[in-house]
Protein backbone atom coordinates (compact mmCIF):
# COMPACT_ATOMS: atom_id res chain seq x y z
CA UNK A 1 0.00 0.00 0.00
CA UNK A 2 1.49 3.35 -1.09
CA UNK A 3 1.22 6.72 0.59
CA UNK A 4 -1.60 7.69 -1.80
CA UNK A 5 -3.45 4.47 -0.98
CA UNK A 6 -3.14 5.27 2.72
CA UNK A 7 -4.49 8.77 2.19
CA UNK A 8 -7.44 7.51 0.15
CA UNK A 9 -8.22 4.87 2.78
CA UNK A 10 -8.34 7.55 5.49
CA UNK A 11 -10.49 9.94 3.47
CA UNK A 12 -13.01 7.16 2.72
CA UNK A 13 -13.54 6.55 6.44
CA UNK A 14 -15.62 9.28 8.09
CA UNK A 15 -14.62 8.19 11.58
CA UNK A 16 -10.95 8.44 10.63
CA UNK A 17 -11.45 11.98 9.34
CA UNK A 18 -13.35 12.87 12.53
CA UNK A 19 -10.57 11.35 14.62
CA UNK A 20 -7.95 13.43 12.83
CA UNK A 21 -9.98 16.61 13.33
CA UNK A 22 -10.48 15.92 17.03
CA UNK A 23 -6.81 15.18 17.56
CA UNK A 24 -5.90 18.35 15.66
CA UNK A 25 -7.80 20.26 18.36
CA UNK A 26 -5.65 18.60 21.03
CA UNK A 27 -2.49 19.47 19.09
CA UNK A 28 -3.68 23.08 18.91
CA UNK A 29 -4.33 23.06 22.67
CA UNK A 30 -0.91 21.54 23.35
CA UNK A 31 0.87 24.21 21.30
CA UNK A 32 -1.12 27.27 22.32
CA UNK A 33 -2.56 26.10 25.65
CA UNK A 34 -0.51 28.45 27.81
CA UNK A 35 -1.87 31.43 25.86
CA UNK A 36 -5.43 30.11 25.71
CA UNK A 37 -5.69 29.25 29.41
CA UNK A 38 -7.76 31.95 31.17
CA UNK A 39 -5.95 31.38 34.49
CA UNK A 40 -2.68 30.08 35.81
CA UNK A 41 -3.40 26.37 36.48
CA UNK A 42 -2.02 26.76 40.02
CA UNK A 43 -3.79 30.06 40.76
CA UNK A 44 -6.42 30.13 43.50
CA UNK A 45 -9.29 32.01 41.86
CA UNK A 46 -11.90 33.90 43.79
CA UNK A 47 -15.64 34.36 43.42
CA UNK A 48 -17.46 37.69 43.14
CA UNK A 49 -17.78 37.81 46.94
CA UNK A 50 -14.00 37.59 47.33
CA UNK A 51 -13.91 34.07 48.77
CA UNK A 52 -11.92 31.24 47.17
CA UNK A 53 -13.95 29.74 44.30
CA UNK A 54 -13.60 26.19 45.62
CA UNK A 55 -15.45 23.32 43.91
CA UNK A 56 -17.58 25.58 41.77
CA UNK A 57 -19.48 23.78 39.00
CA UNK A 58 -18.95 24.67 35.33
CA UNK A 59 -19.84 28.26 34.49
CA UNK A 60 -18.89 31.01 32.06
CA UNK A 61 -16.02 32.03 34.32
CA UNK A 62 -14.87 28.43 34.78
CA UNK A 63 -16.07 26.24 31.84
CA UNK A 64 -14.83 23.02 33.52
CA UNK A 65 -15.43 24.14 37.10
CA UNK A 66 -12.82 24.53 39.84
CA UNK A 67 -10.89 22.30 42.22
CA UNK A 68 -11.07 22.22 46.02
CA UNK A 69 -8.42 24.96 46.06
CA UNK A 70 -10.27 27.16 43.58
CA UNK A 71 -8.00 26.29 40.64
CA UNK A 72 -9.51 26.45 37.17
CA UNK A 73 -9.89 22.93 35.76
CA UNK A 74 -10.15 24.16 32.16
CA UNK A 75 -6.70 25.77 32.40
CA UNK A 76 -5.29 22.59 33.91
CA UNK A 77 -6.74 20.43 31.13
CA UNK A 78 -5.29 22.75 28.47
CA UNK A 79 -1.82 22.59 30.04
CA UNK A 80 -2.22 18.85 30.55
CA UNK A 81 -2.62 18.41 26.79
CA UNK A 82 0.95 19.61 26.27
CA UNK A 83 2.32 17.12 28.79
CA UNK A 84 0.30 14.19 27.45
CA UNK A 85 1.02 14.82 23.77
CA UNK A 86 4.70 15.61 24.28
CA UNK A 87 5.36 12.46 26.28
CA UNK A 88 3.14 10.40 23.99
CA UNK A 89 4.85 11.65 20.84
CA UNK A 90 8.41 11.12 22.09
CA UNK A 91 7.61 7.69 23.53
CA UNK A 92 5.96 6.64 20.25
CA UNK A 93 8.92 7.88 18.20
CA UNK A 94 11.38 6.01 20.42
CA UNK A 95 9.35 2.80 20.48
CA UNK A 96 8.58 2.70 16.75
CA UNK A 97 12.16 3.63 15.81
CA UNK A 98 13.61 0.81 17.93
CA UNK A 99 11.00 -1.59 16.56
CA UNK A 100 11.75 -0.65 12.96
CA UNK A 101 15.50 -1.11 13.39
CA UNK A 102 15.16 -4.44 15.19
CA UNK A 103 12.54 -5.70 12.74
CA UNK A 104 14.69 -4.78 9.74
CA UNK A 105 17.78 -6.48 11.15
CA UNK A 106 15.96 -9.62 12.29
CA UNK A 107 14.02 -10.09 9.06
CA UNK A 108 16.90 -9.33 6.71
CA UNK A 109 19.83 -11.15 8.32
CA UNK A 110 17.91 -14.04 9.88
CA UNK A 111 20.00 -16.63 11.71
CA UNK A 112 21.26 -15.74 15.17
CA UNK A 113 20.20 -12.10 14.74
CA UNK A 114 16.60 -13.15 14.12
CA UNK A 115 16.72 -15.65 16.99
CA UNK A 116 18.08 -13.02 19.38
CA UNK A 117 15.45 -10.41 18.46
CA UNK A 118 12.63 -12.97 18.48
CA UNK A 119 13.64 -14.29 21.91
CA UNK A 120 13.88 -10.71 23.22
CA UNK A 121 10.37 -9.94 21.95
CA UNK A 122 8.98 -13.14 23.45
CA UNK A 123 10.66 -12.42 26.78
CA UNK A 124 9.34 -8.85 26.80
CA UNK A 125 5.77 -10.16 26.58
CA UNK A 126 6.26 -11.93 29.92
CA UNK A 127 6.92 -8.57 31.60
CA UNK A 128 3.86 -6.51 32.61
CA UNK A 129 4.35 -2.97 31.32
CA UNK A 130 2.83 -0.91 34.14
CA UNK A 131 4.64 -2.60 37.05
CA UNK A 132 7.94 -2.35 35.17
CA UNK A 133 7.33 1.36 34.55
CA UNK A 134 6.60 1.89 38.25
CA UNK A 135 9.83 0.07 39.22
CA UNK A 136 11.87 2.19 36.81
CA UNK A 137 10.37 5.40 38.15
CA UNK A 138 10.79 4.26 41.77
CA UNK A 139 14.49 3.54 41.16
CA UNK A 140 15.37 6.51 38.92
CA UNK A 141 12.93 9.01 40.39
CA UNK A 142 9.96 10.70 38.71
CA UNK A 143 10.88 13.23 36.04
CA UNK A 144 9.90 14.10 32.48
CA UNK A 145 12.78 12.01 31.06
CA UNK A 146 12.28 8.96 33.24
CA UNK A 147 8.55 8.90 32.51
CA UNK A 148 9.34 8.72 28.78
CA UNK A 149 11.91 6.00 29.44
CA UNK A 150 9.46 3.99 31.53
CA UNK A 151 6.77 4.19 28.86
CA UNK A 152 9.13 3.50 25.92
CA UNK A 153 10.93 0.53 27.43
CA UNK A 154 8.40 -2.01 26.09
CA UNK A 155 6.70 0.04 23.36
CA UNK A 156 8.79 -1.64 20.65
CA UNK A 157 7.71 -5.25 21.07
CA UNK A 158 4.53 -5.46 18.98
CA UNK A 159 5.69 -3.40 15.97
CA UNK A 160 9.00 -5.28 15.95
CA UNK A 161 7.24 -8.56 15.18
CA UNK A 162 5.15 -7.03 12.41
CA UNK A 163 8.09 -5.24 10.76
CA UNK A 164 10.15 -8.44 10.93
CA UNK A 165 7.39 -10.44 9.25
CA UNK A 166 7.10 -7.78 6.57
CA UNK A 167 10.84 -7.96 5.86
CA UNK A 168 10.70 -11.75 5.66
CA UNK A 169 8.24 -11.45 2.79
CA UNK A 170 10.54 -9.02 0.97
CA UNK A 171 14.09 -10.28 1.40
CA UNK A 172 13.89 -12.93 -1.35
CA UNK A 173 12.24 -10.72 -3.94
CA UNK A 174 13.93 -10.50 -7.33
CA UNK A 175 14.78 -6.80 -7.08
CA UNK A 176 16.71 -7.45 -3.87
CA UNK A 177 18.59 -10.34 -5.43
CA UNK A 178 19.47 -8.06 -8.31
CA UNK A 179 20.72 -5.44 -5.87
CA UNK A 180 22.96 -8.00 -4.17
CA UNK A 181 24.35 -9.22 -7.49
CA UNK A 182 25.13 -5.62 -8.48
CA UNK A 183 27.28 -5.30 -5.36
CA UNK A 184 24.97 -3.26 -3.13
CA UNK A 185 25.93 -3.40 0.55
CA UNK A 186 23.61 -4.66 3.25
CA UNK A 187 23.22 -1.12 4.56
CA UNK A 188 22.23 0.22 1.16
CA UNK A 189 19.74 -2.60 0.59
CA UNK A 190 18.17 -2.06 4.01
CA UNK A 191 17.99 1.74 3.77
CA UNK A 192 17.16 2.28 0.11
CA UNK A 193 15.16 -0.81 -0.81
CA UNK A 194 13.57 -2.47 2.23
CA UNK A 195 12.99 0.39 4.67
CA UNK A 196 10.72 2.41 2.31
CA UNK A 197 8.52 -0.68 1.85
CA UNK A 198 8.20 -1.26 5.60
CA UNK A 199 7.67 2.41 6.45
CA UNK A 200 3.84 2.21 6.04
CA UNK A 201 3.76 -0.52 8.70
CA UNK A 202 5.76 1.64 11.09
CA UNK A 203 3.49 4.61 10.39
CA UNK A 204 0.43 2.51 11.21
CA UNK A 205 1.84 1.63 14.61
CA UNK A 206 2.88 5.19 15.44
CA UNK A 207 -0.64 6.46 16.35
CA UNK A 208 -1.31 3.21 18.22
CA UNK A 209 1.81 3.62 20.35
CA UNK A 210 1.04 7.33 20.71
CA UNK A 211 -2.36 6.57 22.22
CA UNK A 212 -0.97 3.82 24.43
CA UNK A 213 1.70 6.21 25.73
CA UNK A 214 -0.94 8.84 26.62
CA UNK A 215 -2.86 6.25 28.62
CA UNK A 216 0.34 4.96 30.26
CA UNK A 217 1.38 8.47 31.30
CA UNK A 218 -2.06 9.07 32.81
CA UNK A 219 -1.91 5.80 34.74
CA UNK A 220 1.61 6.51 36.02
CA UNK A 221 0.66 10.03 37.10
CA UNK A 222 -2.55 8.80 38.73
CA UNK A 223 -0.50 6.32 40.78
CA UNK A 224 1.76 9.15 41.93
CA UNK A 225 4.88 8.28 39.93
CA UNK A 226 4.61 11.03 37.32
CA UNK A 227 6.63 14.21 37.01
CA UNK A 228 5.60 16.28 40.07
CA UNK A 229 6.56 19.55 38.37
CA UNK A 230 4.19 19.20 35.39
CA UNK A 231 0.44 19.48 34.98
CA UNK A 232 -1.02 16.38 33.39
CA UNK A 233 -4.39 14.72 33.00
CA UNK A 234 -3.32 11.86 35.27
CA UNK A 235 -2.33 14.31 38.01
CA UNK A 236 -5.75 15.99 37.73
CA UNK A 237 -7.46 12.62 38.19
CA UNK A 238 -5.19 11.74 41.13
CA UNK A 239 -5.91 14.96 42.98
CA UNK A 240 -9.65 14.68 42.46
CA UNK A 241 -9.51 11.10 43.76
CA UNK A 242 -7.43 12.11 46.79
CA UNK A 243 -9.96 14.80 47.71
CA UNK A 244 -12.89 12.40 47.33
CA UNK A 245 -14.40 14.54 44.59
CA UNK A 246 -15.38 11.73 42.22
CA UNK A 247 -19.05 12.23 43.08
CA UNK A 248 -19.32 15.59 44.81
CA UNK A 249 -17.38 17.45 42.08
CA UNK A 250 -17.95 15.31 39.00
CA UNK A 251 -16.62 18.01 36.64
CA UNK A 252 -13.14 17.76 38.15
CA UNK A 253 -12.78 14.09 37.18
CA UNK A 254 -14.98 14.20 34.10
CA UNK A 255 -12.93 16.86 32.30
CA UNK A 256 -9.58 15.07 32.50
CA UNK A 257 -11.11 11.65 31.91
CA UNK A 258 -12.94 12.90 28.82
CA UNK A 259 -9.74 14.48 27.48
CA UNK A 260 -7.86 11.17 27.82
CA UNK A 261 -10.71 9.24 26.21
CA UNK A 262 -11.17 11.64 23.29
CA UNK A 263 -7.44 11.93 22.53
CA UNK A 264 -6.80 8.19 22.50
CA UNK A 265 -10.04 7.36 20.68
CA UNK A 266 -9.23 9.97 18.02
CA UNK A 267 -5.84 8.36 17.43
CA UNK A 268 -7.27 4.86 17.15
CA UNK A 269 -10.06 5.95 14.80
CA UNK A 270 -7.57 7.79 12.60
CA UNK A 271 -5.46 4.66 12.11
CA UNK A 272 -8.31 2.18 11.74
CA UNK A 273 -8.47 2.32 7.91
CA UNK A 274 -4.75 1.54 7.75
CA UNK A 275 -5.14 -1.86 9.41
CA UNK A 276 -5.06 -3.29 5.89
CA UNK A 277 -1.37 -2.40 5.76
CA UNK A 278 -0.65 -4.63 8.73
CA UNK A 279 -3.11 -7.36 7.74
CA UNK A 280 -3.38 -7.70 3.93
CA UNK A 281 -6.03 -10.40 4.35
CA UNK A 282 -8.49 -7.64 5.16
CA UNK A 283 -8.11 -6.32 1.60
CA UNK A 284 -8.95 -9.72 0.15
CA UNK A 285 -12.30 -9.73 1.98
CA UNK A 286 -13.52 -6.62 0.18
Amino acid sequence: MTRDDMLRAILRDKMAVLGILIFAVFIFAAIFGSGLAPYDPQEMTRSASGSVAALEPPSLAHPFGTTNLGRDVFSQVLLGARTALTIGFIAAVVGVTIATILGLLAGYFGGWVDNLVTRAVEFSYTIPAEPLAVIILAVLGPSFTTVILAISVLAWRQPTRVVRNQVLTLRNRQFLKAARVSGASHTRILVQHIFPLTLPVSLVFFPVEFGSAIIAESVISFLGFGDPTSTSWGVILRRSFQEGALQSAWWWTFSAGTAITLATAALYFSVRPLEEVVNPRLRSRR
